[in-house]
This record gives C-alpha cells, sequence and structure tokens, in this order.
C-alpha cells in the first residue's frame, strides 16, 4: 500500500493535487451452506475501535488472481473451502481516495477445513440467517459498506 500525491488535469483543464491510497485489489466472499445460513466473521477493527460482522475479505498477493485469492481468504478466516465460486460484481469502495476494487464472490459449495489465522486477526466465525443478515444490514448493525453491498446483491439474487 502506498499513499501517492499527483498532478492531474481534470477534463475542465484546471490542475490539481490528488492525493490518494493505491493498493492491490481485494476480495469478498458470501459462504452459504446447505441449511443456507451465511458463513459471516466478527473481528475487531483498530481503525474504528470496534467489533466488527462482515463477510470474508482480504487483499490479493502480488500476480493472484481475484478467483485464487477469495478461496484462499476464505478458508483461512473461515475454516471451509469453497468447491465453487460465482462472481457477483467488482466495486470500488472509495474510489476518491483509493484505486482498490473489491471483487464479490458467492459459493454454496462449501467443505469443513481448517482456519488459519495470521498473528493478529482474532475471528469468530457466525452463521447468520440470510433474512438476518438483511435486517442487520438495514439496522446499521453491519457497517462495513462492502458487506452491505453483499447482502443486496445476495437479496437480489435469492430474491429474498
Amino acid at each position: 500500500m502506498k499513499i501517492l500525491n499527483d498532478r492531474v488535469v481534470l477534463p475542465d483543464g484546471k490542475e490539481k493535487d490528488w492525493v490518494y491510497w493505491s493498493s492491490t485489489d481485494s476480495v469478498m466472499i458470501i459462504g452459504m451452506l446447505e441449511d443456507k445460513r451465511l458463513v459471516m466473521i466478527r473481528q475487531y477493527r483498530y481503525l474504528v475501535d470496534d467489533e466488527v460482522i462482515e463477510f470474508p475479505s482480504g487483499r490479493l498477493d502480488r500476480d493472484e488472481s481475484p478467483e485464487a485469492g477469495a478461496r484462499r481468504e476464505f478458508e483461512e478466516e473461515t475454516g471451509y473451502k469453497c468447491d465453487s465460486l460465482v462472481k457477483l460484481g467488482a466495486f470500488y469502495e472509495t474510489y476518491g481516495q483509493l484505486n482498490r476494487k473489491i471483487h464479490i464472490f458467492f459459493s454454496d459449495k462449501l467443505t469443513p477445513s481448517k482456519q488459519t489465522l495470521d498473528d493478529v486477526e482474532q475471528i469468530e466465525v457466525m452463521l447468520v440467517d440470510p433474512k438476518e443478515a438483511i435486517q442487520m444490514a438495514s439496522e446499521n448493525r453491519i457497517v462495513s459498506m462492502g458487506s452491505s453491498l453483499a447482502i443486496l446483491l445476495l437479496k437480489e439474487k435469492m430474491q429474498i
């Protein structure tokens, strides 16, 4: 990750300094078990000094495909392997300040594996009914922009 300051010429010809954060893309995975419960996580996020509920996500390693990164991150954070992936879309988070794109995937073919967290991650896996996830997002109990968008995409996919 880098903080950059570019001198840019805007479409109207004006020049401006543009300070932004440059980062590799990231992935987010909506995992669904056979009983239709969603695999979500709760973890402490230092920058907001709070525990948040979200879908598993993480940055892509250099030269890693979004699909490979999604499989890796999901298994590391949840202890489940994705046996299939469907891409729901790719979205920018805050494109005025950050050039990172989030690739959102869905998998309803999961097999138990082993959670392998790094030394700073403290993640609790949560199994959540889709309707409850939609309610949590609408009540602002899910504050991750990406996870809220993922719930909206899932709602559309499942016609909930």
